[in-house]
């Protein structure tokens, strides 16, 4: 078949574009990204030795193989979010929400498995990480494999989150750490996505105390991102939907919800601002809160898989 010279140059101009976002994905970074979330660090040695030395202690061998097909294998593993029994990063969420009511997601894979059988069992356990996790799924849900499905998050998903942090235009500081809660399971077609108790942190990105000559006070907040079941990252914000909702909402020192304004076009992703004396949102406020963008995740119907 012939091409156009201007198929030609389409496909070039296409191809080069590509280049250097392919070039940057190679064995050793996708490597490297797997040791930073299972021990937190990079590891030493050849490529191939730490490979095999990762597959020892997931798998308990060496496995067989091209690398780049075990190093996706083990990928898959670690981190899949289409796994129809789970990635390990999924089974320690389940794991640690079954049993502490919470889920850290900041902390290694390795580090999270090891604390919870040193809170459960008052030990960290010997063997390959998979035989690990499977024997701590079974103590705590009764059985190794779960109930997972994948769906879609959408955007605008209204989550009631619970302030842990109070917040304050007239003492808080740029940068001061927010804390919060998710109240309710966030779920999508009867799946649970988003477990309440799970925990996460903003940031004050704007803050301004009131002032004489009747300045009102500012505040800013940043919620960051809410991390799902599988790990995944959704950002969220107070947006049309959860301005709505949020209309009736009682706040501190008389202001309430309906008066939160939308923080305009100005760089900041996921913030709002309520305008009056000193802003006052004391810890254990509730409100709500939106997606800004559809994923594609884990859902988990809570029964386990062999009930």
């Amino acid at each position: 078949m012939k091409l156009s010279i201007y198929s030609l140059v389409l496909i070039l101009v296409v191809s080069l574009a590509a280049l250097p976002a392919a070039a940057n994905v190679t064995p050793l970074s996708v490597l490297t990204d797997l040791e930073y979330l299972l021990y937190g660090d990079e590891q030493e040695g050849s490529l191939v030795s730490r490979v095999a030395d990762m597959e020892r202690h997931i798998y308990g061998d060496e496995q067989s193989g091209a690398v780049m097909v075990r190093i996706d294998r083990m990928q898959q593993y670690l981190q899949s979010t289409i796994s129809e029994q789970g990635s390990l990063m999924l089974r320690l969420n389940m794991a640690e929400w079954g049993f502490l009511a919470r889920i850290n997601s900041s902390e290694p894979l390795l580090s999270r498995l090891s604390g919870m059988e040193i809170a459960l069992l008052g030990e960290e356990q010997s063997g390959p990480i998979r035989e690990r996790t499977e024997s701590l799924m079974t103590m705590i849900w009764g059985t190794a494999s779960l109930d997972v499905s994948p769906v879609e998050l959408r955007e605008e998903s209204l989550i009631r989150i619970r302030m842990l942090t109070g917040v304050d235009s007239g003492e808080n500081e740029l940068g001061d750490i927010v804390r919060y809660r998710v109240v309710d399971d966030v779920m999508v077609d009867g799946r649970i996505v988003i477990p309440a108790g799970l925990e996460a942190q903003g940031r004050i990105a704007e803050v301004t105390s009131a002032g004489r000559l009747g300045r009102d006070g500012r505040l800013v907040i940043d919620f960051g991102q809410l991390t799902t079941i599988d790990g995944q990252r959704v950002p969220i914000e107070i947006s049309e939907r959860a301005t709505e909702r949020n209309s009736s909402l009682e706040l501190a020192a008389g202001a309430s919800m309906a008066g939160v304004l939308l923080l305009g076009p100005v760089g900041l992703v996921s913030g709002y601002f309520i305008r009056g004396r000193d802003v006052e949102i004391p810890a254990t406020t509730e409100f709500y809160v939106e997606t800004s963008r559809s994923i594609r995740t884990s859902g988990l119907f809570l029964r386990p898989a062999a009930y």
